[in-house]
């Protein structure tokens, strides 16, 4: 039975995400790259997927949370050499949620660390995972060793600074 509810709720990407943490509810999943396609352009192969976990839950404030869980290797492209890239995206984002804009702002204004949404009763998991992996993903991915950045430019010419320094040498000499 507990296969059968595990698809279910697979299929099921739409959750009321107030009730979802309210009742402590958990659900996870592995979905195709292929899937997620505002991650398309950013990536150099949709192959692979990415595994992913949502559960809900209260704070010590009584605020609704979700937990968001999200792992995978995707394949970038490097901003200097254009060649692919992997990189591992290990995100693990704690949302807490309030009934409005007004009460977001200002549990924002009051904690600058705290990551929070409105409470949503048609959430689209699949978006929220996908916004997970875009938010971890680095504005300029690069190989930490590209060989782009090795260019050296040959001067054919002597440096007029290095010849004027050895007839100095040779004056004092």
């Amino acid at each position: 039975m507990r296969g059968f509810l595990y698809s279910f709720w697979f299929l099921m990407t739409v959750i009321h995400s107030g009730q979802f943490a309210l009742e402590g509810e958990k659900i996870e999943g592995l979905t195709p790259l292929s899937e997620l396609g505002r991650l398309h352009d950013l990536l150099a192969s949709t192959e692979g997927s990415m595994v992913w976990k949502l559960s809900g839950g209260i704070d010590k404030l009584e605020r609704p949370w979700l937990f968001v869980d999200v792992e995978g290797e995707v394949q970038l492209v490097c901003q200097r050499c254009l060649k692919p890239m992997p990189f591992f995206v290990n995100v693990g984002s704690t949302l807490v949620q309030f009934p409005d804009e007004a009460h977001l702002d200002e549990a924002e204004n009051a904690d600058e660390d705290l990551e929070g949404i409105v409470i949503d009763p048609e959430l689209d998991v699949m978006a929220l995972i996908e916004d997970e992996i875009l938010l971890a993903l680095p504005f300029a991915s690069r190989h930490e060793d590209c060989g782009a950045d090795r260019i050296v430019l040959k001067d054919s010419k002597p440096n007029p600074f290095a010849v004027l320094a050895q007839l100095k040498t040779r004056e004092a000499e």
